[in-house]
């Protein structure tokens, strides 16, 4: 057990440089010298117990070798670079070390990054939608810069052998954008600044098994949500995504899926029961989306900040509901209850098709979603609104006495919550999402446009008049844009710096507004 241990170390020391080398250049584990033919250049110098054992063999490689080699079908090739989308075109020779039959693939990035807000209401992560702060104060009018090195990532996918049709396989994945005991950028701070950068905590951000046969995929535990199909549709930008007006998240869930591949198209189809959007239901959120592949037209896709592959056109369709139920008394059992809904839409265009990265090549991007009670499945999405109480419960007391409501407000922000009249209500929203991306050798130049617009928002201000509401900070309306330049200059290294713009208008009409640039730079294995 110890020599197993042992090798497996060597294995993790060794594959990021080993994973540089052409797969082609791969000997095979059989091929491989014994201890006593003198040094193994370039290989693994496998400890002589480990060399007499018959019941052992440990192979570094890579997933586009052990396909070549006929050690990997080609089911389970493509089943591989779909869990790996979000790590692009170096899933297939991204390091991976074989025990026995057992597949092992490590992934990730290394990153440092920049950035300059010309207002003081962001860190390193945008945030997606926080609620921008009007010009005339400190914080409004007075700029941050943050270095950080938060997002580094770290993922390890593993793949059983396959057993009477049935594949299992895993996924784990961690950065360190974890939640923090505080927040440096609050007046005044509750955590001192170089404990939050300097010693981040580490977050999950995927912790999936996966059973496979030919009928069905079943997938328990915490990756992307149904909803946008997720990862297939992550726009290009250098920062981190769950971006302005963009459906992004993670959850815990038990879902089914398949893939019906016909050669010149496929369709997937998956439904899902995940975490419920409010912490005491006892209803889960229900997922379930369409997405329509094109296998003959393709086009380069950059995913986010670090991916780049090859990706047919497509469209999907997606929708989610849920039911909230919050207490209207803190004596007895009485309770309301509201329906959440959403349907949205996602396209891919290869406009200039590819086969291949090198060449010019240009991808439109779309997203647009509408529906009610859903704001969770933004980042950050609150607009501003308050949870507020129902009409049967008496105002809040005043400060020290403590609100006995409080208990009961269990759910976030920008979901529900009690209206000006004090009934129970969802809060509508709906965006837009448009991007492209114009691929040429190793550049990449990209550009993405968002709005996202609530009729109702306002209603949500815990009983303040219209006024007033500017200075509760609840706002209604925002649009955002950003243009990214990437390049990879040397192999597993990219760098890029993006220009993003936030207007944000409140329910009584000032505008509020943040300029952001951020420089990113990674790398890559």
């Amino acid at each position: 057990m110890t020599g197993r241990v042992a090798s497996l170390f060597a294995a993790l020391a060794l594959v990021p440089s080993l994973a540089r080398s052409e797969a082609a250049a791969v000997e095979p584990a059989d091929q491989q010298p014994s201890a006593s033919s003198g040094t193994n250049p370039g290989g693994v110098v496998v400890p002589p117990k480990i060399q007499e054992r018959t019941d052992f063999q440990l192979t570094l490689t890579t997933l586009e070798a052990l396909r070549k080699k006929g050690m990997m079908t080609e089911d389970e090739y493509n089943a591989a670079l779909r869990d790996l989308i979000s790590v692009g075109q170096r899933a297939a020779t991204a390091p991976t070390f074989v025990v026995g039959r057992f597949v092992t693939t490590l992934y990730g990035y290394l990153e440092g990054d920049v950035i300059h807000d010309t207002q003081r209401v962001t860190l390193d992560s945008y945030g997606g939608h926080p609620t921008l702060i009007l010009p005339g104060s400190q914080r409004g009018d007075t700029g941050r810069t943050v270095f950080s090195s938060r997002g580094t990532r770290l993922g390890i996918r593993f793949a059983a052998p396959e057993v009477n049709s049935i594949r299992v396989r895993a996924n784990f994945e961690m950065d360190f954008v974890g939640n923090q005991p505080g927040n440096p950028g609050l007046g005044p701070p509750t955590q001192g600044e170089a404990s939050f950068l300097d010693n981040p905590t580490p977050r999950i951000r995927h912790a999936l098994l996966q059973v496979d046969n030919p009928i069905v995929t079943v997938w328990i535990g915490q990756t992307w949500n149904v909803m946008a199909f997720a990862a297939a549709y992550l726009p290009t930008s250098v920062q981190p995504q769950g971006l302005p007006g963009q459906l992004f998240g993670r959850n815990p869930q038990v879902r089914l899926s398949h893939l019906f591949d016909a050669s010149a198209f496929s369709v997937e189809v998956a439904a899902a029961a995940l975490r419920p959007p409010q912490f005491d239901a006892e209803v889960p959120d229900l997922q379930a989306g369409i997405k329509f592949n094109i296998n003959g037209w393709t086009g380069v896709q950059s995913i986010g900040s670090t991916a780049t592959t090859i990706s047919p056109a497509s469209i999907a369709v997606t929708g989610a509901t849920r039911n909230i139920k919050m207490a209207t008394s803190t004596t007895t059992n009485a309770r309301d209850s509201v329906q959440g809904n959403v349907i949205a839409v996602d396209t891919f265009i290869p406009v200039v098709p590819a086969k291949e990265r090198g060449g010019l090549a240009l991808s439109l991007i779309a997203e647009g979603a509408v529906g009610t009670g859903f704001g969770d499945l933004y980042t950050g999405l609150t607009g501003g609104a308050n949870i507020g109480r129902p009409a049967t419960i008496a105002a809040a007391p005043v400060a020290p006495a403590v609100d006995p409501y409080t208990a009961f407000q269990d759910i976030d922000a920008g979901i529900a919550g009690f209206n000006r009249s004090g009934k129970l209500d969802t809060i509508d929203w709906r965006n837009l999402l448009v991007g492209a991306q114009l691929s040429y050798g190793k550049v990449i130049l990209a550009g993405n446009f968002s709005s996202v617009y609530s009729d109702n928002v306002n209603q949500f201000v815990g009983g303040l008049i219209p006024a007033a509401a500017s200075v509760a900070g609840v706002w209604n309306h925002q649009s955002w844009w950003n243009a990214n330049l990437i390049v990879d200059p040397w192999p597993g290294v990219r760098l890029g710096i993006e220009f993003a713009r936030t207007l944000q208008r409140r329910a009584a009409g000032p505008l509020a507004n943040n300029s952001r640039v951020f420089f990113g730079s990674f790398f890559l294995f």
